[in-house]
């Protein structure tokens, strides 16, 4: 009968959170906008909707989803201060700074009803969420800690940068159990 070996359980388990929280990154190698609340000072280049982050595009106004697909029927006019958004040519709300539901000023795309928009993931069609921006939490405002680009190197980038693995973005726990390999497969050998 073989005995139970509680150390590799654990290393299992260390693999598959690992697994489980890693996130890809998206490669957009063109220039985004950013934009500045000015009563707080805060500099936010990702856009938060109710389902998804995006980033705007510089030269074109598209709006594009931090895991890289560019929305050409979605367009900020970022020349006009109210930063209207429209959706195939018709009003789809506005880009504003509100409060999130952490207390900290985030850049919202909003309806004109004032809550914050959500995209159809399959048509990229906008809705209205009916959600205040005060019930999304843990949004993002650096770009750069989401995109891997080399737009971010610049040493303008925010954040630390992740631990690549094979190309993916991955967390300190799959690094961890990498690592601990070598300690369990010589805790297991018999003396």
């Amino acid at each position: 009968m073989r005995k139970f070996n509680g150390w590799a359980v654990l290393a299992v388990a260390a693999v598959v959170l690992g697994a489980v929280t890693m996130r890809a990154q998206a490669q957009i190698e063109q220039d985004w906008a950013v934009f500045t609340d000015e009563p707080t000072g805060t500099a936010c280049d990702i856009v938060n909707g109710s389902n998804v982050e995006f980033v705007v595009l510089f030269d074109s106004g598209n709006l594009a989803t931090v895991s890289g697909v560019v929305l050409t029927d979605l367009v900020v006019d970022i020349t006009d201060p109210l930063l209207p958004v429209t959706f195939d040519g018709a009003p789809a709300g506005f880009l504003d700074f509100r409060e999130d539901g952490d207390g900290l000023p985030a850049l919202f795309w909003l309806s004109l009803g004032e809550t914050v928009v959500g995209i159809d993931t399959f048509s990229s069609e906008p809705f209205d969420s009916n959600k205040e921006p005060v019930e999304i939490f843990n949004t993002g405002c650096d770009a750069c800690q989401v995109i891997d680009s080399s737009l971010c190197d610049n040493g303008n980038g925010g954040g630390f940068p992740p631990i690549f693995l094979c190309g993916a973005g991955a967390n300190g726990s799959v690094v961890a159990a990498a690592l601990m390999f070598p300690v369990i497969g010589r805790l297991r050998r018999r003396r």
